[in-house]
């Protein structure tokens, strides 16, 4: 045996294989015991009447500010009236009201302590996908469901990735409806009701203190509650629905664009001028399907909430109903071409299945779709006559059923930070005017040029354009990163638990939406850093049946959870499995979206995972798909078979040079 046989069989007979394993894991994560499946099953309990809506209704009843935009339509409370909502009627009440030693938080306590009420029929909660939860909660807040700049990272401007645009699309459907459920809506509407009622007696005790005091302005707080929630569902659809009729329109017209130029470049090649055909007519027509889906579906009624006066508005009807009023549209229109169109394709469709079994299998089908596009796709008359007629019908349409897109207003999060960080501006004690991340790097052996050459590159991943986030140009020079140098506190290198006891002690402020974010905090590893310094290459488009995947690689830092201790582990075990008290982010999302996300409380990082497990790096890449997950799947898939039988091939040949000895 030669020397060098013999080095390479020591080596492997004192091969720490388990901890080889564990250096896997943590750079490339555990696939193994998660999948596509198991993501798709986790449900998370949903409150309908989140604790955070009482926080800000308070920016709206007394602070004035309507997440529509402009003022309230009611009598503010005053600044004496927003601190009695915290007393005990006992302390300020008039006579007649001031019997209760409770205040009107505590007497709504019960409902965001998922405490029982028996006033209500049904737990004012319901299950949710927890895949779309992050996506949900972005439009709670008022924001686009992707920045312009994660657009372009994602290539999603390109008609030939139409799939990303078309699955996102669908997991706006589904979430709306959720919304419209018949038992959501119910039981939202019934605990939203009980708390209102509540709201109401502290309204008298107030109004009744008013007229002592000879004020004659009365408070109306069940309009109030009905004009601030009524004003988060329709900022929430219209945004949404504007933002996604826009890139609709978008994709369509460079399809078209497309389209026109390769029936110029093709001649008389009628192979060519299919192709061209059946790329424009699946990305158009499936996009537009869904869009009239959405344009019925987007907006949930609020008939029978406390303070619901009867108007005209398109969405105080159900769903079914919208429906039927588009249907009826549509049948006013001419759908010539359109009609056309699909007799060809009824027939082509007759055609295919009489070349299948009666069970075509998968394979089957995927070699059919290598053939050249159908003959049906040489039309261009009709082909060029559908996107005309069928852009002009939909959107006269959904003008005359949705009305004129409404002009909506700076997101909620950033309206709320940029008077926090007003109030910061004017008062020197609570600078440095700034928000965003403590950052720690833990990684050492760098040189101070190559440290340099990663932070600006990490801060230039970190800046957004804040394209498509209504009001981010007023709040983006404010936003950043606070770097620690972990030697400068004798933390060694890598050392996650010294970073956090460092950061807890040092940082202590209380974590709120405008400065540094004291709850949680950002980490440059060994990791991080290899993501820039030796970037894994973009992806390829991949093969059939799969979607686009690009803009998933880039460069990334570590999310620390300070909470997760406290965090019960039936709790982890059941929401999300294999957290363990951190995350990877993909950097350019640090500040569009990780941010208000976190910094609102609307997610922590434990609900986040789940999206990020799948990922091949177990990276955070945002608002995700099902044609980026099921390529993800495809490669866990081929990571666990090599992986596995890799490592189980490691210990055989060990096991046998060790018996040798």
């Amino acid at each position: 045996m030669s020397g060098q046989s013999q080095n390479m069989e020591e080596s492997l007979r004192n091969l720490d294989i388990n901890a080889a394993e564990q250096f896997s894991r943590d750079w490339f994560g555990d696939h193994a015991n998660w999948s596509h499946e198991k993501l798709l099953a986790l449900r998370y309990v949903e409150d309908l009447v989140p604790s955070r809506h009482l926080r800000d209704f308070g920016d709206y009843a007394f602070g004035g500010r309507r997440l529509a935009g402009g003022q309230p339509s009611f009598p503010l409370l005053t600044a004496e009236e927003w601190t009695f909502l915290a007393k005990p009627y006992s302390e300020w009440a008039p006579l007649f009201f001031n019997t209760s030693t409770k205040s009107v938080y505590d007497e709504v306590g019960p409902l965001f302590a998922r405490q029982q009420i028996p006033d209500l029929k049904s737990a004012p909660r319901m299950e949710f996908p927890a895949r779309l939860r992050p996506l949900k909660a972005k439009l709670e807040l008022g924001m686009v469901p992707i920045s312009r700049d994660r657009w372009l990272e994602r290539q999603m401007d390109d008609p030939a990735n139409y799939r990303n645009l078309f699955e996102l699309m669908n997991d706006v459907h589904a979430i709306f409806q959720w919304y419209n459920n018949e038992e959501v809506l119910s039981r939202t509407r019934d605990a939203f009701n009980w708390m209102v009622g509540k709201f109401v007696i502290f309204e008298r005790a107030a109004n009744a203190r008013r007229v002592q005091n000879g004020i004659t302005e009365k408070l109306d707080l069940a309009g109030m509650w009905y004009e601030y929630w009524h004003d988060a569902w329709t900022t929430m659809s219209n945004r949404a629905h504007g933002w996604i009729v826009d890139r609709v329109d978008e994709i369509q017209e460079f399809a078209f664009i497309r389209y026109e130029e390769a029936l110029e470049a093709a001649g008389e090649d009628q192979t060519a001028i299919g192709e061209a055909g059946k790329a424009y007519y699946e990305c158009v027509q499936d996009l537009r399907g869904t869009l009239t889906k959405l344009d019925y579906t987007m907006g949930i009624p609020m008939t029978g909430f406390r303070g619901f006066t009867i108007g005209s508005s398109f969405t105080d009807l159900t769903v079914p109903q919208r429906k039927n009023m588009f249907v009826k549209m549509f049948e006013t229109k001419s759908w010539k071409h359109q009609a056309a169109i699909l007799d060809t394709e009824d027939k082509a469709n007759a055609e295919m299945a009489s070349t299948f079994s009666s069970n075509p299998s998968l394979i089957e089908r995927l070699e059919y779709l290598k053939n050249p596009a159908h003959p049906r796709f040489r039309d261009t008359e009709n082909l060029i006559g559908h996107y005309h007629e069928g852009k002009q019908n939909r959107d006269e349409i959904r003008a005359a059923l949705r009305g004129a897109p409404q002009l909506t207003s700076q997101e909620n999060w950033i309206a709320i930070l940029r008077e926090r960080m007003d109030f910061y501006a004017k008062n020197k004690n609570w600078k440095p005017n700034q928000f965003g991340f403590v950052c720690y790097r833990l990684t050492y052996s760098e040189t101070d040029a190559e440290w340099a050459a990663f932070k600006a590159k990490l801060e230039s991943d970190m800046k957004t354009s804040g394209d498509w986030i209504q009001g981010y140009e007023d709040i983006a020079a404010s936003a950043s990163i606070h770097f620690v140098d972990g030697r400068e506190h004798n933390i060694p290198e890598g050392d996650i638990a010294a970073a956090k006891r460092h950061f807890k002690s040092a940082f202590t402020m209380l974590p709120t939406l405008g400065r540094f974010w004291s709850y949680d905090f950002l980490v440059v590893d060994k990791q991080s850093y290899a993501s820039y310094s030796t970037p894994k290459e973009e992806e390829m488009r991949p093969p059939p049946p799969y979607g686009p995947c690009f803009g998933d690689n880039g460069g990334h830092v570590r999310l620390i959870d300070t909470a997760y201790e406290q965090l019960p582990r039936d709790l982890i075990d059941h929401t999300a499995p294999g957290y363990r008290g951190e995350m990877k982010v993909l950097s350019t999302l640090v500040f569009e979206e990780l941010y208000p996300l976190i910094a609102t409380f609307s997610m922590r990082p434990h609900t986040l995972w789940p999206c990020a497990r799948l990922h091949p790096r177990e990276v955070y890449v945002g608002t995700s798909d099902s044609a980026q997950e099921g390529w993800w799947e495809s490669k866990r898939i081929d990571m666990v078979a090599l992986g596995g039988g890799f490592l189980e091939h490691l210990r055989r040949r060990q096991a046998d040079l060790q018996g040798r000895n």
